[in-house]
């Protein structure tokens, strides 16, 4: 709260704050019932709030695959171990599902394939192997029969089935529209452990000091559940219904975003916002483009050619990446959904996705939308100037730059466009509600906003604190925290009840160890420097080491 930034104490009553200011000022509060909290010199901020995540898809990876990434794993050696192991328990046609491969993390990892899936771990288990990043991944040949996709099988709008030479399958499948292809035919938890897993995934969040985060990619266009297959709407109603009655026992609000659909439309959800406090759905999502990762976010200067390109897989040079849609066709999946009433939030990490997201926005007008923008890896400074003037809201990924900003620099977008990433500074400057985000799962390990706020203030590399990615970039620790308080909050719609510690505004909390205003930024990602010690929603404590 800017009118009172610094304070000794806060009240609670009824789950919002009745007081905030000096001890002596408000011990008048303390009735004989109260219960008086000492922080023990801790540091109390606003809860955090991540508005871009996909807490429901990582419940999901929790529940029905196996992690692989390079934030537990260092070497394919050990990998391969434990996808033999996995494999070697699991029945002939069942599933195996891997998520996190990452060849920039572990860089002994080899080309997968359909025929190496099959010829290194088994051709009778159903195999996909999913990247990191979310953007890409692989099937054996089992997998692809079974879903019925074949040399002959059109790529879906907005996915690829990327083929060799000959046109025959490689195994490797592009963007969600062609992984959903293939991992709806995995048989899903039922709706009790799943939310048991997302109660579990709330309760990690919470641990990283988020009161406050987002699915934003729910849907399943069709999910085998049990015996039968039934339409992912009927699956989710159920979810969703599952999890409103569980929401009061939920650690953290959750805000969820569906991939556009003809319900979107039909229920008219006014401004966005639809549910109740702790449960409710904000708006809609789509993608512009891929992944940097994937060399298929739609960029204005090609890709750098490198070894590490050709080792994924990345288009022909001159790459420039590829915008899922012509501006007509994005902008008539975009119409609706503003026309009923909506919050948009488009996926654009390229400057050639963002000009094309601004120019739909820009046609559409109705600023009172809030639309967002995620991502926004290559935004420049007309770009961020557009969407202060629009009322876009833009999510910004810098926390790109703690594991992979020497593989942008040296080995795909090269130093420019990697110096420029997430220009946070710059929203700042045109006055934009900006957010900061991770975008858990598809970015290796649990969720660590004060990791992104750090690699925000230093722009550096998590094993590399001396070079610095466009240092003219960096934001102060103040900004970093709005970044995940007062941002996300407008963006959600939230922002005259969350996001800040004031009177009227919801006991949401985070305590931590030492105060963030006074540590040395590159230690913000230590625990043993700073650490989330406990939470608090509506005013009351998660115990989150519990």
């Amino acid at each position: 709260d800017e009118s009172n930034p610094i304070a000794e104490a806060l009240a609670i009553k009824e789950g919002l704050i009745a007081a905030v200011g000096d001890y002596k000022d408000i011990q008048s509060n303390i009735g004989k019932d109260t219960e008086v909290i000492d922080l023990k010199h801790h540091t109390m901020l606003p809860g955090f709030i991540d508005a871009h995540s996909h807490v429901i898809t990582a419940a999901l990876f929790n529940a029905m695959t196996t992690d692989i990434g390079g934030y537990k794993y260092k070497t394919y050696s050990s990998i391969q171990n434990k996808m033999k192991e996995v494999i070697a328990g699991t029945a002939k046609g069942e599933w195996c599902v891997f998520t996190g491969w990452d060849v920039e993390l572990v860089p002994d990892l080899p080309e997968l394939s359909a025929n190496y899936l099959d010829t290194t771990f088994s051709a009778e288990v159903n195999i996909m192997v999913i990247t990191q990043n979310g953007h890409s991944a692989y099937a054996n040949n089992a997998a692809l029969s079974l879903s019925h996709i074949n040399r002959d099988t059109p790529d879906p709008p907005g996915g690829t089935y990327v083929r060799d030479k000959h046109g025959n399958l490689t195994g490797q499948l592009l963007e969600e529209p062609a992984i959903s292809e293939v991992l709806q035919q995995v048989l899903l938890p039922n709706i009790k452990k799943f939310v048991e897993a997302i109660k579990y995934t709330l309760k990690e969040y919470a641990r990283a000091g988020l009161t406050t985060t987002t699915e934003l990619d729910l849907a399943l266009p069709e999910a085998r559940f049990g015996d039968i297959l039934t339409s992912g709407s009927q699956y989710l109603d159920s979810l969703l219904q599952a999890l409103r009655e569980e929401a009061a026992h939920l650690p953290t609000r959750l805000a969820y975003y569906t991939v556009v659909t003809k319900k979107c439309i039909e229920e008219k959800s006014p401004m966005g916002f639809k549910g109740g406090s702790r449960l409710w759905h904000a708006g809609v999502k789509l993608f512009a483009d891929g992944s940097p990762h994937c060399g298929t976010a739609a960029i204005k200067r090609p890709y750098l050619y490198s070894d590490l390109t050709e080792k994924l897989r990345f288009p022909p040079p001159p790459n420039y990446g590829k915008l899922n849609w012509t501006y007509d066709q994005l902008l008539n999946q975009v119409k609706p959904y503003h026309d009923a009433g909506w919050q948009v939030a488009i996926h654009a990490q390229g400057d050639r996705a963002i000009d094309q997201v601004l120019q739909v926005y820009g046609a559409l007008g109705g600023k009172n939308r809030r639309h967002r923008i995620e991502h926004m890896g290559l935004a420049s400074e007309d770009q961020l100037a557009k969407c202060a003037l629009l009322n876009v809201g833009p999510s910004m990924f810098v926390s790109q730059l703690y594991y992979y900003g020497k593989t942008f620099s040296n080995d795909l977008l090269g130093k420019d466009y990697t110096d420029n990433w997430a220009p946070v500074d710059v929203a700042f400057k045109y006055g934009c509600n900006v957010s900061l985000h991770q975008d858990t799962p598809a970015f290796p390990g649990p969720p660590q906003p004060l990791a992104s706020m750090k690699t925000a203030v230093t722009r550096t590399h998590k094993d590399d604190g001396t070079t610095v990615y466009g240092p003219n970039h960096r934001i102060s620790v103040h900004q970093a925290i709005q970044a995940y308080t007062t941002g996300p909050a407008w963006q959600l719609f939230r922002e005259n009840e969350l996001g800040r510690l004031k009177v009227g505004f919801r006991a949401d909390l985070v305590i931590l160890s030492a105060n963030p205003y006074i540590v040395d930024p590159m230690k913000l990602d230590d625990p043993n420097t700073i650490r989330v010690v406990e939470t608090y929603i509506d005013g009351h404590c998660n115990r989150i080491s519990v």
